[in-house]
C-alpha cells in the first residue's frame, strides 16, 4: 500500500516538522513528547512496516492511550509525515570526498543504506516531500554536489529524479534479494528443471538472457545479491556518464 508524505493541515505539520510548535501542557496523564512518539513509531514501523504503525499501537508501547497523543500530534497522517523526515536525520551532511562521480555515488549509497534500514521508507511514495529539514537537507547535500560539478541547474532536476528512482529501486532489490537468499537457491534448481522440461529450447530462443544467467551465477554462492549490487553502481556509472558528457 502506498502511503504519502506532506499529509494533515499545512501549518501544523510544518510546525512540527520544523520544531515551531507550542509544547502541549503536560498533565499525569501526558507525559510524553513529539520525538518520545515519533522515535516510537519508527521502530514499530522498521519491525512491522507502515501498516503497523497506529496511534493505539504507538500509545500501547509507551503506555499511554491513543488520545492522549493526539494532544501532541494531530492524527497518524501527519505522524508518517515526522517518521519520513525524520529517519533523513541519519544522513547528515553531504559526503565529504573528492571527485564529484565518488560523492554521487557515495550519496546514493548511503540513501540506499537508509532505505535498507528502514524498508517502510519505501511505502512512502515520493509523489511530494515532506517539507521537512531533514528531507531537505539530504536533497540539498545532491544539489550541491551537481552546483560543484558544473552542472547546468537545467539539467539538475532530471539527474536528481533519476538518481532517486534508481536508489529507491536498488534499495526494494536489496531488501528483496536479503530475503529471497534464505531459499533463493533450492527456488532456482526447482525451476531450472522445470524449465528444462517446459522450454527445452530457452537458451536458443534466449541467448542473452541466458549469458546473464550464467555470468551472475558464476559470481558466487549468491548470485541474486551480486546482481542486485552490480545493477545499482552499473545503471549510477552511466547516468553520471551522461551527466559527464553533456557537460563537456
Amino acid at each position: 500500500m502506498t502511503e504519502y508524505a506532506g499529509q494533515g493541515e499545512a501549518m501544523r505539520t510544518l510546525e512540527l516538522l520544523w520544531g515551531k510548535a507550542a509544547s502541549p501542557k503536560r498533565g499525569p496523564s501526558q507525559k510524553t513528547s513529539v520525538g518520545e512518539i515519533v522515535t516510537t513509531a519508527i521502530g514499530i514501523a522498521d519491525s512491522e512496516g507502515l501498516s503497523g504503525v497506529t496511534m493505539r499501537a504507538v500509545g500501547r508501547e509507551l503506555n499511554r492511550t491513543a488520545m492522549s497523543l493526539y494532544t501532541y500530534v494531530p492524527g497518524r497522517d501527519v505522524l508518517v509525515t515526522l517518521m519520513y523526515d525524520q529517519v533523513h536525520a541519519e544522513l547528515s551532511g553531504p559526503p565529504k570526498t573528492g571527485h564529484w562521480r565518488k560523492a554521487i555515488l557515495t550519496w546514493s549509497e548511503r540513501l540506499r543504506e537508509l532505505y535498507s534500514r528502514h524498508p517502510w521508507l519505501l511505502e512512502v511514495s515520493q509523489a511530494r516531500p515532506a517539507l521537512g529539514p531533514h528531507e531537505q537537507e539530504v536533497l540539498e547535500g545532491l544539489l550541491r554536489i551537481l552546483a560543484g560539478a558544473g552542472v547546468a541547474t537545467a539539467v539538475r532536476p532530471s539527474v536528481t529524479s533519476a538518481l532517486y528512482s534508481i536508489v529507491r529501486e536498488a534499495a526494494k532489490r536489496k531488501v528483496e534479494a536479503a530475503a529471497e537468499s534464505e531459499q533463493g537457491a533450492e527456488w532456482w534448481a526447482e525451476r531450472a528443471k522445470a524449465l528444462d522440461a517446459v522450454a527445452p529450447d530457452f537458451a536458443e530462443r534466449f541467448p542473452e538472457s541466458v549469458a546473464i544467467a550464467r555470468r551472475q551465477s558464476r559470481s558466487g554462492d549468491q548470485p541474486w545479491l551480486k546482481a542486485a549490487e552490480e545493477s545499482f553502481t552499473g545503471a549510477i556509472t552511466l547516468l553520471l556518464d551522461g551527466v559527464e558528457a553533456r557537460s563537456d
